[in-house]
Formats: C-alpha cells, sequence, structure tokens
C-alpha cells in the first residue's frame, strides 16, 4: 500500500512546476448528508464502515492535478445519573470518532459541468469508546465497571470522485472509495472487581468497496 501510495506522490511531484504556471483553485465543502444526519444515520460508530465518514472537504487544483484532505469528527458523552429506577447507579459512555485523509490524483473535465477527479487518499481512523458503571455492593462497596475499546485503522483508498458544477463558483460531488487497510483493536476491561487487568489486543485487515454515500456541496476560490 505505501509503495501505491509513493508511486502517486512522485507522479504529482513530476508536473507540479508545470501546472504552477496554469490557472489553480481552492475548493472547501461540506458532505451534506452528515449534516442531516440523513436517515437516522450514526448514532452507532460501527454504522461508519457502511457510509461516507468525512464530513469537511478541501482540495487544490492545477490544471489536471488534484491535491485533497477530509476529516470527519465526532465526540459524545453522556451520563445517567443514580436514581432509584437504576439501583443509585452511575453510567458513563464515552465515544470519540476521528477519520482523516490526504489525496493526490488528476481531474479531467468532460463538459464545463462534469469534472472527474482519480487519485488515491492515504487515511487513518480512529475510534475509542469507553463504558463505566458505578454502583456500591451489599457490603457498601464502591464497584467501578470500566471497559475500554480503543481501534485504529490505517491504509490507502483509491478513489473516483464526480464533481457537478452547478455554477461558476459551486459544484456537488460524490465520490467511490475502495478502501485497503490494516487495524488493530484493543479491548481493556479495567473494573476495580478483578483481580487482574483484562485485555485483549486484535489485529487484521480490511477491504471495501465504499459506494457513492456523501453529497459534497463545495466552493471555488
Amino acid at each position: 500500500m505505501k509503495k501505491l501510495f509513493t508511486a502517486f506522490l512522485l507522479l504529482f511531484l513530476s508536473g507540479f512546476v508545470s501546472a504552477q504556471k496554469d490557472s489553480t483553485s481552492l475548493e472547501i465543502g461540506l458532505n451534506a448528508i452528515r449534516i442531516t444526519n440523513f436517515l437516522g444515520l450514526v448514532d452507532n460508530p460501527a454504522e461508519y464502515e457502511d457510509w461516507n465518514p468525512y464530513m469537511f472537504t478541501a482540495g487544490y487544483n492545477a490544471k489536471r492535478f488534484h491535491m485533497r484532505y477530509g476529516l470527519g469528527y465526532k465526540s459524545v458523552y453522556r451520563v445517567e445519573e443514580p436514581t432509584d429506577a437504576n439501583g443509585q447507579s452511575t453510567f458513563d459512555t464515552t465515544s470519540k470518532v476521528i477519520d482523516m485523509r490526504f489525496g493526490i490524483g488528476g481531474q479531467v473535465s468532460l463538459s464545463p459541468k462534469w469534472t472527474f477527479k482519480l487519485g488515491i487518499d492515504y487515511f487513518i481512523a480512529n475510534r475509542f469508546t469507553s463504558y463505566e458503571a458505578k454502583f456500591k455492593d451489599l457490603n457498601g462497596e464502591l464497584i467501578e465497571n470500566v471497559r475500554e475499546m480503543n481501534y485504529q485503522e490505517r491504509g490507502v483508498a483509491p478513489f473516483l470522485f464526480i464533481q457537478y458544477n452547478v455554477a461558476k463558483r459551486v459544484s456537488l460531488g460524490t465520490e467511490l472509495l475502495w478502501r485497503m487497510s490494516s487495524y488493530t483493536l484493543s479491548d481493556r476491561d479495567l473494573s476495580n472487581g478483578n483481580s487482574a487487568q483484562i485485555n485483549k489486543e486484535f489485529a487484521g485487515s480490511k477491504r471495501l468497496v465504499m459506494a457513492p454515500s456523501a453529497l459534497f456541496i463545495q466552493v471555488r476560490f
């Protein structure tokens, strides 16, 4: 995967000097599907694999060359206060999701209205979830059950971005991604009732074709 990304980087650098002589532009965009939380999406972090995870996008264009950056972020904290209904227990839930990508490639304008961008991204995806329950046992001792899961993914993703130019400086776009990555998952049980910490470690790889599940509204400068 690193060799593939390096090859695209060298291709970009080889033409960058000549491209500087041509007109350039900067594009800033938002994923409208993320903004509207389309179809009740994503209260469950696991669903991020089924939908395009990037909320913000930025691109730099120089003739046929294209660079881009994408970012997605979500942070949720919830606490259930102790009441008679839950046995005077406290439940805390923390969830953080970060997605980031850096991409390079080329672009072709088939007409004044339609532009196709083809390239490759290097991306990272981090997921952290923590569950904590606090209550007192029959002896009045405070029991704290804590579980933390930390997921880290790295990889490359060839992309095809289809852009429709609504006006001179406004466009709509969506993309098809082919994600190839490796990941690690750490699952830790830090409950004080355990005689020792219980740690589980997992590793694996993924191959995923991500359908066009984004609608980027972009402004060009």
